[in-house]
């Protein structure tokens, strides 16, 4: 293990005990490090249990697997950061020197120019491979009559600045400049996409139309975004402009510092990441002395400090810093295994090895009414009050806020009827008191018998053919499962009139990561408090830290299904429903009615016929379904149970 004394200074080698006795946190900067939730033993107790997702997590985010476990061909890169899975210090250092020795040069051949994306105000939606052709010939169009007048004027070719100052070709240079920047943005967005290797296919090379805003540009785009941890919808716009702009060092430093902040705050035990602090400005809460304090992003200056105390506040500073740290750790590869120990702010007195917390989730804005009308057409549903799911901790009996994040409600989802058949079906989001006595890492999601059999296969490419498979991404255990990377389930105890416990009912409901991070802002889940997958790791990792449990680790599963879809059957099997901890006390949950809108006041409890949809009646005709086998089992609703079902949230 190494400190780090002084900014700029080489770290010295310390032991763990004169780094704990110095009050130094100790941050792993390995390539096998994982969240606390894939870990496999506590700290002081004999608990080893084996987690069945750790060796994946590991394996992608060092870029050795994809998501299947298969090996990485040679230019493939996991992005998954957006996902919860940051890549380790090896592959960022590995990328950094890619870039100094490939990437620049490739870009300087192929006349990358950055501006491009300065030049640009706006956004530029993908609508289609017409579209962008018809984008590219209009400002053929523009630019052969602006030449022309040019010619007439007697301007030199090419001088398109004299042009823009001349008062009679100023509005056509200004036509032609307005769709010549949308095509120069595309243009130089495919260079930068070609030499980072970002492309579907030919080594990401891939097979693109010159300025053209094609299906291969959006997909390069869409893992450019995923890459430098940003959420897109698959346009050009203002953020991944930015980032397209900045250079080959100022992007890998932006990786850099957002793996460093990701190990700084699962070193230090912390959540707290302003979101709170932003939501009450003016909150404060007392100390033991009665100081007031008001809330912190602990995040930000933990990550601060490390940043300082490792010189990497720059491009320059911190590619010197990453060769340094590289020739420090063990192992065959930099940064196989590295611990470095640093000084910290101090936490807030509220702090401790276990911490009362509770959750408190506002539903925001409520529609139960149909989301058409009479003639089947959609309706507006608006919400001004957007869900909120908010963790306290109470401390001398003040109730902190910790952070406060965006969420989901459910709403009107697919589902399948008795009859075979898909309709829509109210899936409302549980009110009241719930309680989480476990927390699940690497959740398996157990499709209930109502979900469409389309829903539970996808098309993949695998040795060398497109194929029909059953949909395990959404299952699990995985990042892309339904419950994401980890999950806590939400538990109604129910008690008898001395207030002694009966039983617990679960009705599917849980606060849980997902995959689908567009949704959290704008969509609806089936009943589940969506998090970001980042967010729900970084949770319940510190959850753990701070809260007493039990290691029961994996739990067996024998469930099976045989799915009929198309005249074809197919077999799913899931053998664990993930790797569990049992918390010794339970943390309340409080879901809260919301704000009804609308004219109706409860949900439909029928299922609802779906407009434009030709329904066969009982007895006419079979569908496509399903049925279990052996070992398999179904869920039930509000039904008391020994191990809790998992439907999607």
């Amino acid at each position: 293990m190494f400190g780090s004394e002084q900014q700029g200074k080489p770290a010295k080698k310390i032991t763990l005990d004169s780094a704990e006795a110095r009050g130094l946190t100790v941050i792993d900067l390995g390539n096998d490090w994982v969240p606390y939730i894939f870990s496999e033993k506590t700290a002081g107790v004999e608990d080893h249990t084996v987690n069945d997702y750790r060796a994946r997590y590991i394996g992608l985010a060092n870029n050795r697997v994809d998501d299947d476990g298969e090996k990485l061909r040679a230019h493939e890169r996991n992005f998954l950061e957006l996902y919860g899975i940051p890549p380790t210090l090896g592959v960022i250092y590995r990328e950094w020197q890619e870039a100094e020795a490939e990437v620049q040069s490739c870009l300087e051949k192929a006349e990358f120019d950055p501006a491009v994306f300065t030049r640009f105000q706006g956004t530029i939606a993908y609508k289609g491979k017409n579209s962008g052709k018809k984008r590219l010939r209009s400002a053929r169009y523009y630019q052969q009559r602006l030449d022309k007048a040019m010619r007439k004027k007697k301007i030199a070719k090419g001088d398109y600045a004299a042009a823009a100052e001349h008062p009679e070709l100023a509005r056509l240079h200004s036509e032609w400049r307005e769709v010549q920047n949308e095509v120069d943005v595309i243009d130089h967005a495919q260079r930068r996409f070609r030499c980072e290797k970002l492309f579907v296919g030919n080594k990401g090379a891939g097979k693109f139309e010159k300025g053209v805003y094609d299906s291969p540009t959006t997909h390069a785009l869409a893992r450019f975004e995923k890459k430098h941890n940003i959420m897109g919808w698959g346009h050009f716009k203002r953020d991944n402009l930015d980032m397209l702009g900045r250079s080959q060092a100022e992007s890998m430093h932006q990786r850099l510092l957002r793996v460093v902040e990701e190990r700084t705050v699962s070193a230090a035990g912390i959540l707290e990441d302003g979101s709170a602090a932003a939501w009450r400005k003016d909150f404060r809460w007392k100390d033991a002395a009665g100081k007031e304090h008001k809330l912190r992003d602990l995040s930000s200056e933990a990550t601060e400090a490390v940043i300082k105390a490792l010189d990497l506040a720059t491009p320059e500073r911190a590619r010197k810093a990453l060769d340094a740290l590289s020739d420090l750790g063990g192992g065959d590869e930099p940064f196989a295994a590295l611990l470095i120990a640093v000084e910290l702010p101090p936490l807030p007195e509220y702090y401790g090895p276990d911490m009362k917390f509770d959750v408190l989730i506002d539903r925001g804005d409520i529609w139960y009414d149909l989301p058409f009308d009479d003639e089947g057409n959609a309706v507006s549903q608006p919400r001004q009050r957007t869900p909120r799911w908010t963790l306290y901790t109470t401390y001398r009996e003040q109730h902190i806020p910790i952070v406060h994040w965006r969420t989901t409600i459910g709403s009107w989802r697919n589902e399948v009827h008795d009859d075979g058949q898909v309709y829509y079906k109210y899936k409302n989001s549980d009110v009241g008191p719930r309680v989480w006595k476990e927390i699940v890492a690497a959740p398996t999601w157990i499709p209930p018998a109502s979900t469409p059999p389309a829903e539970l296969l996808k098309k993949s490419y695998k040795d060398g053919k497109f194929a029909t498979r059953v949909n395990y991404d959404e299952m699990g255990p995985g990042y892309k499962s339904a419950y994401g990377l980890v999950a806590a389930y939400h538990i109604k105890e129910v008690f008898d009139s001395e207030g002694n416990w009966k039983a617990d009912f679960d009705n599917g409901i849980r606060t849980h990561g997902s995959v689908d991070y567009m949704s959290i802002l704008r969509r609806y889940s089936h009943g589940c408090h969506r998090l970001y997958n980042m967010n729900a790791v970084r949770l319940f990792s510190f959850v753990l830290r701070h809260r007493e449990f039990a290691r029961e680790g994996e739990t067996p599963l024998g469930f099976g299904r045989k799915i009929n879809y198309e005249g074809k059957e197919y077999q799913i099997r899931l053998k664990s429903r993930g790797y569990k901890y049992r918390l010794a006390e339970p943390i309340p949950v409080e879901v809260t009615k919301g704000r009804i809108r609308g004219k109706r006041k409860a949900p439909y409890e029928d299922f609802i016929k779906k407009p434009g949809v030709e329904y066969v009646a009982p007895g006419e005709e079979g569908v496509d379904g399903e049925e279990p086998v052996e070992g398999g089992e179904g869920v039930d609703v509000l039904t008391p149970i020994a191990e809790p079902p998992t439907p999607a949230g």
